[in-house]
């Protein structure tokens, strides 16, 4: 991997990494909601997830890297989850694609490090 691969890679992780932490946290709100308000925030996870999906789908074409469309078929699981109310599983989910998707990160900072941008 060259300096910019590892830029690019670097980068794609760590925007997958903040976005699925936000999800996590959101997905822990969801216990305590009720009714409407609960129904609401539902969809407006699943629609989070879903543009996370594409982003993570796009990284791993761009990058070659198996890691973040394992992370977004994670993803994709997580929608059925939701809809089941079955947030444990669906906290669970989010950090194995957390896992997945700063793979690539740990990569790259070594790239980086050897070529002392970091």
């Amino acid at each position: 991997m060259n300096s910019k691969e590892a830029v690019h890679n670097y980068l794609f992780a760590e925007r997958a990494k903040t976005n699925l932490i936000t999800v996590s946290q959101m997905t822990a709100v969801l216990y305590e909601l009720k009714g409407a308000e609960k129904l609401g925030a539902k969809k407006m996870l699943k629609l989070f997830i879903g543009a996370i999906e594409q982003d993570l789908r796009m990284a791993g074409n761009i990058t070659k890297k198996q890691d973040f469309l394992e992370a977004a078929g994670i993803l994709e699981k997580i929608e059925n989850l939701i809809d089941n109310e079955d947030f444990n599983e669906a906290q669970l989910a989010v950090s194995s694609a957390i896992t997945k998707a700063t793979t690539p990160a740990q990569e790259a900072w070594q790239v980086l490090s050897e070529n002392e941008f970091v």
